[in-house]
């Protein structure tokens, strides 16, 4: 299919001249199939000229081109206003705008576009990125850490595993005994009889307790006390021990106070001679706890 139309027809023994020549080239016009009437049409004018149709160029008359000369590069693109960044800011396919981001502010998909918003609440950020959390937050939910070290004493976080280890180091430190009813009426009589209720630091043998564990110990003895005869405050200070593997003095200890104790020792309870006195002692108990 011809694309020119001539400017001049020949026929044979016609006389070739300048001016026919020249008519030839300079009259001729684009015929219909110098187009696709596709991507390319003629236009209406006289003499008609090729032109581009609307929608005729598509992604397909495109080259792909990474090259920063060639490509679609950022001084060809359209200038947005300071502070703003390209987006599809919908939730469907479409074209790109400028959304604003002000300062520390951050990008947030929503499911429907994207919101400019700052940290806020609990927690803030700087237009550093640096993050800083509330003082007194309140922690919902079940949130974890690191577990510290036993024995840790500073301000970090305790963990409950931390707690419970350390609930666990004291409870595994401590040593217990008992004791049933006793009466002391009018004279001595002593405390016999104890049994270990709990821990294994010491022992006993009928008024005798004996620390057999290295270290030392803080030694409590509680319980309760009643008075028929004397008064409870008499009563309270009617226990005596004697420090065995120390010096074997005689010192007296009340319901309720405590002794510094060591490996070795070993504690002999008695009820001292009272006259004109009746007491009654219940629910005695010899508390151990080891400090080192």
């Amino acid at each position: 299919m011809s694309i020119l139309s001539k400017g001049t027809t020949f026929s044979t023994g016609d006389q070739v001249t300048a001016a026919n020549l020249n008519a030839l080239v300079d009259s001729a016009t684009f015929a219909a199939g110098a187009v696709d009437d596709s991507t390319t049409a003629l236009d209406s004018s006289s003499p008609k000229k090729i032109i581009v149709k609307n929608g005729g160029i598509t992604t397909t008359q495109l080259a792909t081109s990474s090259s920063t000369t060639t490509g679609v590069t950022f001084e060809k693109m359209q200038h947005v206003a300071a502070n703003t960044v390209l987006v599809n800011d919908t939730n469907a396919e479409g074209d790109i705008s400028a959304k604003a981001v002000a300062d520390t502010q951050i990008l947030i998909g929503d499911g429907t576009g994207f919101t400019a918003a700052a940290l806020s609440g609990d927690a803030t950020m700087t237009n550093a990125g640096v993050v800083d959390i509330s003082d007194d937050v309140a922690l919902g939910g079940n949130p974890t850490t690191t577990t510290q070290s036993a024995g840790n004493n500073t301000t970090r976080v305790a963990t409950t595993e931390f707690v419970t280890t350390a609930v666990t180091a004291v409870t595994n430190s401590l040593t217990r005994f008992t004791h049933s009813d006793k009466t002391q009426t009018n004279g001595a009589s002593d405390l016999s009889n104890w049994t270990r209720a709990e821990g294994t630091d010491a022992s006993a043998s009928s008024k005798t307790i004996t620390i057999n564990t290295s270290g030392y110990y803080t030694g409590m003895l509680r319980g309760n006390v009643s008075a028929s005869q004397g008064t409870v405050g008499e009563a309270l200070a009617r226990f005596d021990f004697v420090n065995t593997a120390s010096t074997g003095a005689t010192n007296t200890i009340a319901i309720g106070n405590a002794v510094l104790l060591k490996n070795g020792d070993s504690i002999v309870f008695d009820i001292a001679s009272q006259s004109g006195s009746s007491f009654t002692f219940s629910l005695i108990e010899f508390i151990l706890i080891k400090l080192t």
